[in-house]
């Protein structure tokens, strides 16, 4: 079972079970160069890894858990830090984004919860 450990100057938590589906993209640092022939090369500087994960719904406790770790990156200034054991990934310095908060009943349930964890350095 895949799972989502966000860690920060808090402590760390395991993000609710995921669903479907979960989004492992590599960025690439690279640039195509266009000769005046017409011709390319490419320089590839680095690769970096992304997550992206939506849940259908999620408590009021659970997305406020999860917009903790989102606000906590303004206020430390450090991204958290993520794993998921069975992609080999472990302690990878993130930068979060969230989207916004859709609440659908009167219990807070929120709906259509999306995360995005980009691999980042970042000096501690």
């Amino acid at each position: 079972m895949y799972e989502i450990i966000l860690t920060d100057s808090t402590g760390s938590v395991t993000l609710p079970a995921l669903e479907v589906p979960l989004v492992l993209t590599t960025l690439e640092g690279s640039s195509d160069v266009q000769t005046l022939d017409f011709n390319i090369y490419t320089d590839f500087i680095t690769t970096k890894r992304q997550l992206s994960h939506t849940w259908s719904y999620l408590s009021e406790d659970e997305f406020n858990e999860i917009k903790a770790f989102y606000d906590r990156q303004f206020t430390d200034f450090q991204y958290p830090r993520v794993t998921v054991t069975e992609l080999g990934i472990t302690d990878m310095t993130a930068r979060m984004t969230l989207n916004p908060r859709t609440v659908i009943d009167h219990c807070g349930t929120v709906a259509g919860v999306t995360i995005t964890l980009r691999e980042s350095k970042q000096n501690p």
